[in-house]
């Protein structure tokens, strides 16, 4: 009798065992499978971007008299291996290092000439131009703050009055001084 019970459990057993199976093969058929598709990278497109209205206004003059003359002036002094670049933005000279606070007050500053080696654009010297007129062409003497951030960053700052009869010599000498040239380099 005790093996009829035990047979009779497995038929029982067995029948649920294919009840079930036939039940979840129902639900599966019944249900619609979803197939998984994989995500395409799209690329996004650049928005383009309308301009309505400019709210600028093209300066008429980039540089005053001064700097312009004392521009071409640095360009007939300097050796080929410098070359120097009018009023450049200290935002891209200097990057921030950790905290953004002491870059955000000068990254808006502009330098009037630097000086860079040609081989790898690296600054070498900052001049900073002034005169002590009154007038339209009035070139102030560089904020002292900024002067010691360069100071700080290893950037010499040279210090050049550039009245209307300024001494070109003395001029060149302590360009010249602060770039360590020693000699007349002009093939150079």
């Amino acid at each position: 009798m005790a093996i009829v019970i035990i047979i009779l459990v497995c038929l029982i057993l067995m029948f649920l065992g294919w009840l079930f199976k036939f039940i979840e093969n129902k639900k599966k058929t019944s249900i619609p499978k979803i197939k998984k598709v994989k995500e395409k990278k799209v690329k996004q497109k650049k928005q383009e971007t309308t301009i309505k209205n400019v709210h600028l206004t093209v300066q008429d003059t980039f540089m005053v008299r001064k700097e312009l003359l004392f521009w071409k002036y640095l360009n007939s002094i300097l050796p080929r291996r410098f070359v120097a670049v009018p009023k450049v933005a200290l935002n891209t000279l200097v990057v921030p290092d950790g905290d953004k606070t002491i870059f955000n007050l000068v990254a808006d500053k502009s330098l009037d000439f630097v000086i860079f080696s040609e081989q790898n654009m690296h600054p070498v010297l900052v001049i900073d131009i002034f005169d002590k007129s009154f007038n339209d062409e009035n070139l102030e003497e560089q904020d002292p703050f900024l002067v010691e951030i360069l100071s700080k960053l290893n950037l010499k700052v040279l210090h050049i009055l550039v009245a209307n009869d300024f001494d070109r010599e003395e001029a060149k000498k302590a360009i010249f001084k602060a770039l360590n040239i020693t000699e007349n380099p002009m093939n150079e």
